[in-house]
């Protein structure tokens, strides 16, 4: 499972609260709020087109995103805080932008929300920043199931085919499709966009678990630093409960390769320290160790070859007299 950030553009429409918004609104208030309580305004979260990571949403994703993000909280810089909340979607829907093409020259789409604020003192001054424009861009957070090469079609989760974004093939651009979103996490306020058109930026905490150890993306994900949905939390213990189990089998493996070393060593080369014998095994990998092994081994075997009591000595082949003998 992948998890996208993507950040979109707040649209600078101010319009008056119509009583069918006061209706949508009142499916996430406590009570039904009044046209002078609540300040609403529009905001682009994606769209089908490029964006500077070389990665677009699929039209099925957008349509399934649509629903996951009503009711989603707004944040800043995505601190999952609660004092950080400052606003929530209440209408979330696909449009089409009729004349414009993506860059497939398919029809362009974007995924277009509603947001709600609760009208106070404290956030007076952030109003007056979206009016004014200065708060514009916003990333958006979400869970995609599939990440799909445009080349070849693989699953660069699943069955990576080394076609890198951004290069061309055969005079065709790669880039990849997210389809099949899971889940939609919030959206926040940030300061610099990626998206060319949405005004988005896009950052993938799936790529930054994976130069993490499992141990450290855990960590992050219990402390709210990473957020993983149910199925990828998941499959990251499972991913660390078979380190664990690989570890412990790699351990008992290179402990019996260095007591095997010790008893040929012992027979091989009587005369070598052991402290010295230990500090070189240290220093080896497992596959030097084996080398080593055979070599001790192979040496412990020709100063103790086996012998017939009943056989008769070694002849000196510098007396071989049997030539001459009558």
């Amino acid at each position: 499972m992948n998890e996208t950030r993507n950040q979109a553009r707040v649209e600078q429409e101010s319009v008056p609260v119509t009583q069918e918004e006061l209706e949508e609104i009142a499916r996430y208030s406590r009570r039904r709020l009044t046209a002078e309580e609540v300040y609403t305004f529009p905001l682009v979260l994606c769209d089908n087109d490029l964006d500077r990571d070389y990665e677009c949403f699929t039209d099925e994703a957008l349509e399934k995103l649509a629903g996951l993000f009503c009711g989603k909280t707004g944040i800043f810089d995505h601190d999952p805080r609660g004092e950080k909340q400052t606003a929530r979607i209440y209408r979330c829907r696909v449009e089409t932008e009729e004349g414009r093409l993506n860059h497939r020259g398919e029809p362009y789409k974007a995924l277009r929300a509603w947001a709600y604020m609760v009208r106070t003192a404290a956030n007076a001054d952030l109003i007056l920043e979206i009016e004014g424009g200065i708060k514009k861009e916003v990333s958006v957070g979400c869970a995609v199931a599939g990440s799909y090469c445009s080349v070849c079609g693989a699953d660069r989760r699943e069955n990576p085919c080394g076609h890198h974004p951004g290069k061309k093939y055969g005079g065709v651009l790669c880039y990849t499709l997210l389809d099949n979103p899971t889940d939609a996490y919030e959206w926040s306020f940030v300061a610099v966009p990626a998206q060319p058109a949405a005004g988005v930026t896009k950052s993938r905490s799936v790529r930054r678990a994976l130069c993490l150890t499992p141990e450290r993306a855990l960590a992050e994900m219990e402390k709210g630093e990473l957020h993983l949905d149910a199925v990828s939390a998941a499959g990251l213990r499972r991913h660390i409960a078979l380190l664990e189990r690989q570890s412990e089998e790699a351990g008992r493996y290179r402990r019996s390769l260095c007591e095997e070393i010790r008893r040929s060593a012992l027979l091989a080369q009587p005369e070598l320290e052991p402290a010295l014998l230990e500090k070189g095994m240290t220093a080896l990998s497992v596959g030097e160790l084996e080398t080593l092994g055979q070599l001790m081994r192979r040496q412990a075997e020709r100063r103790f070859a086996p012998t017939v009591q009943t056989a008769p000595p070694p002849k000196d082949p510098g007396n071989d007299n049997s030539p001459f003998c009558i």
